[in-house]
């Protein structure tokens, strides 16, 4: 879970195209390029933080609140870290959100602009959130979170990959594609897998081995 704060003269500097060209969903931007913008977001940002949630903490509450753990273990803790910080996500005017703008919108505290369509009990002392569906697109520090999150995401997977041969991380970074489920029938599930994902298995009526931890 990635979370970026741009200052507002930064903020009318990507407006204005003179850097960070090409900010949008991670998902959508090959992977040298991502690199390319990690090195220029993390020149850039007032705050950014990156955090990551277990295969088991998953397991155990679900997908939505390990979500939520995430989304509160990235925000600022402290007030000396939220008085480096105006806002914890930008806004910036375009053909789809007209009319919000970037340096009046939501100075006076901290505010959190998040990718999605969710309702959160946030435990920061910020003023308060909005969710935006395909947020990562729209929003500047939202795109910027999103490259950070993913980036870091997949060096972890490709290190994991080293650690855990054969299924694939390095190629799917983790993702459920063929190739990593037919992976698991042969190997049998890791200790980095969540167990949730793996119900196919037992569908298929194939109990998964375990690696010893």
């Amino acid at each position: 879970m990635g979370c970026v704060s741009f200052g507002i003269q930064t903020l009318k500097q990507i407006q204005s195209g003179e850097i960070l060209k090409g900010l949008r969903d991670s998902k959508k931007i090959p992977e040298p390029k991502r690199l390319e913008l990690r090195k220029e977001i993390l020149k850039h940002v007032e705050y950014w933080h990156v955090s990551f949630v277990s295969s088991k903490y998953i397991d155990k509450f679900n997908i939505n609140q390990a979500i939520f753990y995430g989304i509160n273990r990235a925000l600022p803790k402290g007030s000396s870290a939220m008085g480096r910080t105006k806002q914890i996500g930008n806004l910036i005017p375009n053909s789809q959100n007209k009319g919000l703008d970037p340096v009046s919108t939501f100075e006076k505290k901290p505010f959190l602009f998040l990718d999605g369509n969710y309702k959160l009990k946030i435990t920061n002392p910020i003023e308060g959130y909005l969710s935006i569906p395909k947020g990562d697109d729209l929003i500047p520090s939202i795109s910027a979170a999103s490259i950070l999150a993913k980036t870091f995401r997949d060096e972890y997977m490709e290190k994991m990959d080293r650690k855990y041969p054969g299924y694939g991380f390095a190629k799917h970074k983790g993702y459920g594609t063929e190739e990593h489920r037919d992976a698991l029938r042969k190997l049998g599930i890791s200790p980095i897998h969540r167990l949730s994902f793996c119900d196919f298995l037992r569908r298929e009526g194939s109990e998964p081995s375990l690696f010893p931890t």
